[in-house]
């Protein structure tokens, strides 16, 4: 039996190794990767990684023509608001003029009046046949020929007076006619000016909506897209993403902070500079003295012209006092620096009251939609909201964010305070404000943003920042 078991040990031992073998010359009998194979692979690889850098810029740029949108309907809304606003002025005017016009007209009426009584008076004492000299042949003594002669020439007078007063007002009610007519154009063309507003307004409104709109779908197909090259879900890829984008607008928050900065110090250097002059232009004459100074004392070897030898030490007296005066320049030195403080309290000192009731109130509007042209009750743009915030405080504001700008006193973005108003330009200058919002405190502003979002208390935004806020 022991023997046999032997045998059998061997016999398993010879089955092992021959699989074992047969696996390893398997094995080792497998082709490696040829360089096609690699090259396919890489390429393939390259091929996803373009694909997600592509996706991913394409999705940077729908950001970007979104938030472009977006400030072509708040500045056609800014259009549309002045519009209205030209519209409601070119009104007064006009109603004003056709008032000053039925007034010029009823006094011209009320002097037809005057010169047909004074014609039909004229009627009926008739022409005479002996003109002028009736009254006196008419009288029945001199006395009464003299008074009817002076009641005559007086009522002529008259009648001449009345004329050219008529005259007059027939001139001034023609002007003021004339005035009523172009007041009554301008409004005519303010109104079309309105219409096309109105119309540039809702068809950029409409783009930025179909923007947005179009913005959403596309990201999200963009994301699945990113989900399959990367092998991840559109969950985790749309979580990404958002991180990126506020990455992306944390960083040009950063950058357009820092220029707003900039800018800001340059126009107070540059405000500085012209300031300057004037003090420095003060101590000037001071080195003007010592040369008088010396000048003084010429005329004196004038007089002893015929003793020349006692004007020769009289020179050299006053040549030491020029030394004296020398120190001089020196003195007003120290002021130079005292006017370069002084332009440092720019600021304006904020109406805290008024403009923190502005604040506090327009808090209790968060949450309520943008509405274009709106200042409430049930929706705001964004002058809206900050001409009805500061009306409820007691302060009032004109209607569209250029002239709220133009309103208000100027403040370094660096400076500003709760209930300052922040304004957005795309231009960097006032002509292209196109956003307002009010500076909250803490870095953080409340606003109406744009369509489709409502009024919010948020972070800073930097980028289109204008380097002066507003003050009340």
């Amino acid at each position: 039996m022991g023997w046999l078991d032997r045998r059998r040990q061997a016999a398993v031992s010879v089955a092992v190794l021959a699989l074992t073998s047969g696996v390893l010359v398997s094995s080792a009998t497998a082709e490696p990767p040829s360089e096609e194979d690699i090259a396919t692979a890489r390429e393939a690889e390259g091929r996803t990684a373009s694909s997600i850098a592509e996706l991913e810029v394409e999705l940077a740029t729908l950001a970007t023509q979104l938030e472009d949108a977006t400030v072509r309907a708040q500045l056609a809304n800014e259009d549309y608001l002045g519009a209205q606003e030209a519209l409601d002025e070119a009104t007064a005017r006009a109603d004003e003029a056709r008032e000053a016009a039925e007034t010029a007209q009823a006094e011209v009426e009320q002097q037809r009046t005057e010169i047909g009584r004074i014609a039909m008076s004229a009627y009926r004492s008739g022409p005479g046949a002996l003109g002028p000299i009736e009254p006196l042949l008419s009288a029945d003594s001199f006395e009464n020929a003299m008074q009817r002669a002076t009641t005559t020439e007086r009522m002529g007078t008259r009648a001449d007076e009345t004329l050219q007063r008529f005259q007059a007002t027939e001139l001034v009610a023609a002007t003021f006619q004339r005035r009523a007519d172009e007041a009554a154009a301008a409004q005519q063309d303010a109104t079309a000016a309105l219409a096309a507003a109105a119309e540039e307004t809702r068809a950029a409104a409409s783009g930025a909506e179909t923007q947005l709109a179009l913005s959403a779908d596309r990201r999200e197909g963009l994301i699945a897209q990113l989900a399959e090259q990367r092998g991840t879900t559109a969950e985790l890829e749309r979580e990404r993403q958002d991180a990126q984008d506020e990455e992306r607008r944390r960083r040009e928050a950063q950058v357009a902070r820092a220029a707003a900065l900039e800018a800001a110090r340059e126009q107070d250097t540059a405000s500085r500079a012209n300031e300057r002059p004037a003090s420095p232009a003060q101590p000037a004459p001071a080195p003007s003295r010592p040369e008088s100074e010396p000048s003084r004392p010429a005329p004196e070897p004038a007089r002893p012209a015929p003793e020349p030898t006692r004007p020769a030490p009289e020179p050299t007296r006053p040549a030491p006092e020029p030394t004296r005066p020398a120190p001089e320049p020196t003195t007003p030195a120290p002021p130079k620096p005292e006017p370069k403080p002084e332009p440092a309290p720019q600021p304006p000192p904020s109406s805290s009251s008024g403009a923190r009731a502005a604040l506090d109130w327009a808090r209790t509007q968060l949450g309520k939609p943008y509405v274009w042209g709106a200042a409430g009750p049930n929706g705001y743009d964004c002058s809206g909201l900050t001409q009805t915030a500061f009306a409820r405080a007691g302060i009032s504001l004109p209607r569209t964010t250029k002239a709220q700008y133009a309103a208000t006193s100027r403040v370094p973005v660096d400076q500003l305070q709760p209930g300052d108003l922040i304004f957005y330009s795309n231009n960097s200058a006032a002509s292209g404000i196109y956003h307002v919002a009010i500076y909250a405190g803490g870095g953080m502003r409340l606003h109406a943003p744009s369509p489709g979002k409502n009024v919010e208390l948020v972070p800073m935004y930097w980028p289109n920042v204008l380097p002066y806020g507003g003050r009340v």
